[in-house]
């Protein structure tokens, strides 16, 4: 009788750890929105490079958009928001192709994200899994910085429109908008015809942002498909918010990214 007494305690006390397990583990695709620093690959410690970020990753679970920074170039790409929970593959994820000095950490950490097929709960945050389950990557949330209306203020390229990069051809102008935040004006450039407009806030709500009363010339360019994506995104936005290495992100009404903003430093685009 004291052998099945015991017998019983022991397994109820496995039942027990097993259930806390799977509750420490269970990850669901709302657990992995937002944005994520990458603070280790393959059981090594990620350290970024003198006055640089840690490389991230982004997840917008409405949308199945993947975003980031690999350590040097801007990741995109997308992801199947009907997989099972704890599924996901992250193989097709495209990137720009600019050299940095520090290309080690993007190679160690593209070759990761390549592997990815699922995603499990940790203390830390998220761990990226290949497919059998092994622990790829670790996943710490992001700290957003707070901006206010003054950190708009100046010429801002448009870098990329609703996940997709934007390529500038040799007869194409650098689509840009510039915020006077004093008179609550904007002008800049959809890459061939000038705007101009304005743009307001909601009262109470810091990040909030929408342009208003925009008007173009009427010229055609080469490229007036990008264009026309440029004045939509610009039409969709509602509110803004910090991105990594200064970059701004312009987001619509369910906070999806539809354009993001690199500051420009090459001399005014407007002359």
């Amino acid at each position: 009788m004291k052998k099945v007494l015991v017998s019983l305690c022991m397994a109820g006390a496995l039942v027990a750890l097993s259930s806390c397990r799977s509750s420490k583990d269970a990850a669901t695709l709302s657990s992995i929105s937002g944005e994520w620093n990458i603070i280790e690959i393959n059981g090594a410690a990620v350290v970024p490079a003198p006055n640089q970020e840690f490389p991230f990753i982004g997840f917008d679970t409405k949308t199945g958009q993947v975003y980031g920074n690999s350590g040097c170039n801007r990741l995109m790409g997308s992801f199947d928001v009907n997989a099972k929970p704890g599924q996901i593959d992250l193989g097709a994820l495209g990137s720009t192709r600019m050299m940095c000095p520090d290309m080690e950490t993007e190679r160690v950490v593209t070759e990761a994200l390549n592997k990815v097929a699922g995603y499990t709960g940790t203390e830390a945050g998220v761990a990226l899994t290949d497919a059998e389950g092994k622990e790829l990557v670790i996943l710490q949330k992001r700290e957003q910085k707070v901006l206010s209306l003054a950190d708009l203020a100046g010429e801002w390229k448009i870098a990329t429109v609703d996940g997709a990069e934007v390529v500038v051809g040799k007869e194409d102008k650098v689509p840009f908008l510039a915020f006077d935040t004093a008179e609550m004006r904007v002008h800049g450039n959809a890459g061939c015809n000038l705007i101009n407009g304005g743009f307001s806030q909601e009262e109470g709500q810091p990040a909030s942002l929408r342009f208003s009363q925009m008007i173009s010339t009427m010229m055609a360019g080469p490229n007036m498909e990008l264009e026309g994506k440029i004045l939509k995104a610009i039409d969709q936005v509602r509110s803004f918010a910090a991105g990594e290495n200064g970059v701004i992100i312009l987001q619509d009404a369910e906070g999806n990214a539809v354009l993001t903003l690199v500051k420009n430093t090459e001399g005014k685009l407007s002359e």
